[in-house]
């Protein structure tokens, strides 16, 4: 397989099949709560593991090395921009939809209560003195009935790296497919400028690692939800499955420039997608999955499996590194 061919397949087959990962919960997540989040988050945390290897280990050094000698100093600032660009789009994003995302989460939040505060009003109105002790539990059962269900909407409202929108809010939704776009072509590009295709092949599969997994995350999380249609789901991960093929594309027309320019302008590239991955994993994968089940006072253990699962796949991906090398 020389270089072209194996990133045509890299454009099909992580195109393919991170639509068909997140499309396939539709087979079996009815609404409501996602199954297995534990594991979930573990395999997370393992494509987080990749992904952190991928960019310390392997990209960073090889840019250094394919720099031109007048630009090699400055190959740390090209990987470090790389991560604030993609923290600068972030906060941009946030910033501009973020509000509507708060908005309807306290608006459910405020309903939930109200509709608690008036069936408790009605109750004790039409309660004898003899049950009020049975409405006292019922109370207390509304409101951790209350509690879950304002839980199981901040849930819905979360997905992976990147916050679910309401799905009144149309700005919330292009928030959400801009995000998620940025993030798999920048990804993409890592495999598009690479010029050997053992090491296309490899990149692949680090990618595919975390994007599969992610990918059928914001499956099961979109099947969850009742008020996402199927046709809406299809296109979020239809739109988020292209992302790294359009990256992958992007990066093999840069290789097509003159050599002159290639040999600066494929190492910049590559610094900046380095740059992304580390952004991705450092501020989005590990921090959210840590954070969501550190909350979770009565599952201590599970900040122990996602560290085993992050030092699994960083171990894994840097003995292929080092093997390939």
């Amino acid at each position: 397989m020389n270089l072209v061919q194996a990133k045509v397949f890299s454009v099909l087959s992580i195109g393919v099949s991170s639509f068909l990962t997140g499309v396939f919960p539709n087979c079996f997540v009815n609404q409501g709560r996602s199954p297995w989040p534990l594991v979930l988050s573990s395999l997370l945390c393992f494509g987080g593991g990749v992904l952190l290897a991928t960019s310390l280990v392997h990209i960073l050094p090889e840019v250094k090395e394919s720099l031109p000698d007048n630009f090699k100093k400055y190959a740390e600032l090209f990987y470090c921009a790389g991560f604030f660009i993609l923290y600068i789009i972030d906060e941009i994003i946030h910033y501009a939809y973020g509000n509507s995302e708060d908005e309807a989460a306290s608006l459910l939040h405020d309903h939930g209560h109200n509709n608690s505060r008036r069936n408790s009003y009605g109750t004790i109105r039409n309660e004898t003195r003899a049950s009020r002790q049975l409405s006292a539990q019922s109370f207390s059962r509304a409101q951790s009935d209350s509690a879950l269900f304002n839980e199981q909407i901040a849930d819905q409202l979360s997905i992976n790296s990147q916050p679910e929108p309401s799905s009144s809010t149309q700005t919330a939704n292009i928030g959400l497919l801009v995000a998620l776009s940025v993030h798999a072509l920048l990804e993409g590009l890592v495999v598009g400028t690479e010029a050997e295709p053992t090491k296309v092949l490899l990149f692949l599969g680090a990618i595919c690692s975390h994007k599969l997994v992610v990918s059928f995350c914001l499956g099961v999380k979109l099947a969850s939800s009742s008020s996402i249609s199927l046709q809406r789901q299809f296109s979020y991960i239809l739109i988020f499955s292209g992302g790294s093929s359009v990256g992958i594309l992007v990066g093999m027309a840069a290789s097509t420039i003159h050599s002159s320019v290639t040999s600066y302008v494929i190492p910049i590239l590559q610094a900046l997608a380095g740059g992304t991955l580390l952004y991705v994993t450092l501020s989005e994968i590990l921090p959210k999955e840590r954070t969501k089940w550190h909350q979770q006072h009565e599952k201590q253990l599970a900040g122990i499996f996602q560290l085993i699962s992050v030092a699994v796949g960083f171990t894994f991906m840097t003995f292929l590194i080092y093997y390939i090398d």
